[in-house]
C-alpha cells in the first residue's frame, strides 16, 4: 500500500511534456534485476502525457515483462502498459489513480496479463530507487558547459516550460527537474530548462566561456548560452541498481589439498586426499551464491601440480610445481592458468584456445580503468598463438620466459626431502592391474570458432576482425563439460571458470548470440565509450594501445563520449540483426570435436 500511495503522491508533480527531439534509446535490460512493483491503474488526463518516453519496442507482443525491461534499460523510475501493450516509461506519473477494473484490456504478448486501457494505464514502479522525497536540489553537482546543437536531437529531452523563462534561475531550473526525477539538469540561453534521464547524442564538453548569458532571473548566475547548456547532475536519483548490477559476493579462497591419515580395518594407514563430493546441475545458467562448486572431474590438460622425484641411497626428493591461482591479473579479474605444454603443437594451439576463450571475461569482470588492461592480455593470448606456430617443439616454460605474464601469481615450486620406501617383498601371486577410466568428462579446450557473427557497417567501420573499440563478440561454441553437453551443446565462455559459463540447447543458438552481443554492447560502454570520455586513460605509448589501435578505424579512439556510445549501440543492433537466425547445422554434434 505504501508503493501506491508514493505512486499517487508523485502524480501530483507537474511534468510537461517531451520535447521533439531524437532520444536515446537504449537496449533492455536482459540482465536479471528486482521486479517492478505494481502500483496501480492510473488514468491520464485531456493534454497530458502521463508517462513522456514511449518504447520503440512493438505493442503487438508486448508483456508486462518486455515492457519494464525496456524501461529498467533506459533507466526510468516507472513503466506503464496502455491499449493491449503500448509501452511507455518516465520518472514520475502525471496522472490520477483510478478503480482498478478501468485498467481491462488484456496484453496482446500474453492475455492473462493486464495492458491498462483506453487512456488506462497499467504502472509498476521500480523498487531500486531513493524516494524523491529523500533527495534536495542540493544533490545536483554542476558539470560544466556542454553543447546542445546537434542535429540529433537535444542534450536533455524534457524542457520545463512550467518554468518562466523570465525569471530563470538555476535554483528554479534544479527544482523542476528534481521535482520530476530527473537526475540530469541544465540552463540555457538565459531562460530554457532542461532535464534529462541520459545525456543525448552527439553532446560534448565546451569550454565554460561559451555558457557566457546571464539567468534572466539572476544576473551573477549563468545560464548556458547559443546552443550550450550548464549542466547538473544528480547520482542520488539515479537507480541504486542499474541494468547490470551484480550485487556483492562473498567469495571464498580455494584451499590447497589436505593430506590425513585415515585409519582402515586393517589397521594400516592411508595418505588420503580429501575433495568435495562432485555434484551434477541442471541448472541452465549458474549463480555464484549458493552451493559451493563441485570439483573438476578428471581432465586431460595438465594443470595440476607436477610432480618429480630423484633418488639418492635411502633419500627420495620430491618436487612439486603448484599452478598458481591467478596467472595474469587485471584489475579485479584473474585467468586461469594455461594448460603444460612441451614439445607439442596440438597441446600448445589448447593453450592458446584457452587463452582465447578467457579474454572476454576479463573485459566484463576487471572494471574500468584496469580493463583496458585487458588488451594486453588479449594480445598476449596472441604471442602464445605465434609461439605455436613459429616453435612447433616449444615448451610453456621457455614460452614464459620470453613472455612472462603480468600481474599475477608465478607457480610455487615445494621440494620435499624424505625416506625412500623400502622395497616391496616378492608375491607368488599374480599381479593385478587396474586400468583407470578412459572416459573424457571435460573437453581440454574446445575450437575457438563462434556461432555468432560479427556484423559489418560501412558507415561507423565495423566489420569481422575490426570491432567497435577491438573488443570482440565473446566465443559462442561448444560445451566443454560431458555432462552438460547433450542437453546443452553451446556455451557462450565468459568467465574463466567455464562450470560457472552460460550454456545453451541446440534450439536455442539465437538466445546465446543474443546474450553475447549484449554482453559485447555493455563492454564496449564501459570501456571504449570510458576511454573515450577519459582521455588521460588512453596514453598512445603503451603497447596495448598501439596493437589495439591497429585493429580500430579513424586512427585510434579519437570519438568523443557519445560518439563512442552511438557506434556501440549502432553494432549491438545489427549484432541482434544478423544472427537472428544462426545456422548451427553439422556444429558441435559430437562431444570434444
Amino acid at each position: 500500500m505504501a508503493s501506491l500511495k508514493a505512486v499517487a503522491a508523485l502524480a501530483a508533480v507537474t511534468l510537461v511534456g517531451r520535447v521533439t527531439a531524437t532520444e536515446v534509446f537504449l537496449p533492455p535490460c536482459l540482465d536479471p534485476f528486482q521486479p517492478f512493483v505494481y502500483s496501480g491503474c492510473f488514468s491520464e488526463a485531456s493534454g497530458t502525457q502521463i508517462l513522456p518516453y514511449r518504447s520503440p519496442a512493438t505493442p503487438d507482443d508486448m508483456t508486462v515483462e518486455k515492457c519494464v525491461a525496456e524501461c529498467k534499460g533506459n533507466g526510468y523510475r516507472y513503466a506503464g502498459l496502455v491499449y493491449y501493450g503500448v509501452c511507455y516509461c518516465g520518472q514520475t506519473v502525471k496522472g490520477d489513480l483510478t478503480e482498478e477494473s478501468e485498467c481491462s484490456f488484456p496484453c496482446k504478448g500474453d492475455d492473462t496479463q493486464i495492458c491498462g486501457a483506453n487512456g488506462k494505464f497499467s504502472i509498476y514502479q521500480d523498487p531500486t530507487f531513493v524516494p524523491v522525497d529523500q533527495t534536495t536540489i542540493a544533490d545536483y553537482d554542476p558539470l560544466g558547459c556542454w553543447t546542445d546543437d546537434s542535429p540529433q536531437g537535444r542534450a536533455l529531452s524534457y524542457r520545463q516550460d512550467s518554468v518562466d523563462g523570465a525569471t530563470m534561475t538555476t535554483e528554479k531550473c534544479l527544482q523542476a527537474c528534481h521535482a520530476g526525477g530527473f537526475p540530469f539538469a541544465g540552463t540555457e540561453y538565459g531562460g530554457e530548462c532542461y532535464c534529462g534521464v541520459v545525456i543525448g547524442n552527439d553532446t560534448y564538453s565546451a569550454p565554460a566561456s561559451e555558457c557566457n548569458m546571464a539567468c534572466n532571473g539572476a544576473p551573477d548566475e549563468k545560464c548556458g548560452g547559443p546552443g550550450r547548456l550548464n549542466l547538473y547532475a544528480a547520482d542520488e536519483l539515479l537507480s541504486l541498481e542499474p541494468c547490470g548490477y551484480e550485487p556483492p559476493v562473498v567469495s571464498s579462497s580455494s584451499e590447497l589439498p589436505v593430506v590425513s591419515t585415515v585409519s582402515t580395518e586393517s589397521s594400516t594407514s592411508t595418505p588420503l586426499v580429501e575433495e568435495e563430493p562432485t555434484t551434477s546441475t541442471t541448472v541452465e545458467e549458474p549463480t555464484s551464491t549458493s552451493t559451493p562448486l563441485p570439483t573438476l572431474p578428471p581432465t586431460t590438460s595438465t594443470t595440476a601440480p607436477v610432480s618429480t622425484t630423484s633418488t639418492t641411497s635411502s633419500v627420495c626428493v620430491t618436487t612439486t610445481v603448484i599452478p598458481p591461482k591467478c596467472e595474469y591479473k587485471c584489475g579485479k579479474w584473474c585467468s586461469n592458468p594455461l594448460p603444460d605444454w612441451e614439445n607439442d603443437a596440438k597441446s600448445c594451439k589448447a593453450a592458446w584456445t584457452n587463452c582465447l576463450l578467457q579474454v572476454a571475461s576479463c573485459f566484463k569482470n576487471a572494471g574500468f580503468p584496469q580493463s583496458l588492461e585487458c588488451f594486453n592480455f588479449g594480445q598476449w593470448c596472441a604471442d602464445v598463438d605465434d609461439y605455436c606456430v613459429k616453435t612447433p617443439k616449444g615448451k610453456k616454460h621457455d614460452f614464459f620466459g620470453k613472455k612472462p605474464p603480468k600481474g599475477g601469481s608465478p607457480a610455487t615450486t615445494v621440494t620435499v626431502t624424505t625416506a625412500c620406501p623400502t622395497a616391496a617383498p616378492t608375491s607368488t601371486k599374480p599381479a593385478t592391474t587396474t586400468k583407470p577410466a578412459t572416459t573424457t568428462t571435460i573437453c581440454p579446450t574446445p575450437a575457438p570458432t563462434n556461432i555468432c557473427k560479427q556484423p559489418t557497417n560501412n558507415y561507423y567501420g565495423y566489420k569481422p576482425g575490426k570491432p567497435v573499440g577491438g573488443i570482440d563478440l565473446p566465443v559462442v561454441t561448444c560445451n566443454d563439460l560431458v555432462s552438460d553437453w547433450p542437453s546443452y551443446p553451446f556455451k557462450r565462455y565468459s568467465d574463466p571458470d567455464t562450470r560457472k559459463c552460460k550454456k545453451y540447447s541446440r534450439s536455442t543458438p539465437s538466445t546465446a548470440c543474443q546474450d553475447a552481443c549484449k554482453e559485447q554492447y555493455e563492454d564496449c560502454l564501459d570501456v571504449y565509450a570510458e576511454g573515450c570520455r577519459n582521455n588521460k586513460f588512453r596514453p598512445r605509448q603503451d603497447s596495448y594501445f598501439q596493437q589495439m589501435e591497429k585493429r580500430t578505424f579513424w586512427g585510434g579512439w579519437s570519438d568523443s563520449f557519445n560518439g563512442a556510445k552511438d557506434k556501440c549501440r549502432a553494432q549491438y543492433n545489427d549484432c541482434l540483426s544478423v544472427n537472428r537466425n544462426v545456422d548451427v547445422k553439422g556444429k558441435c554434434n559430437k562431444f570434444c570435436e
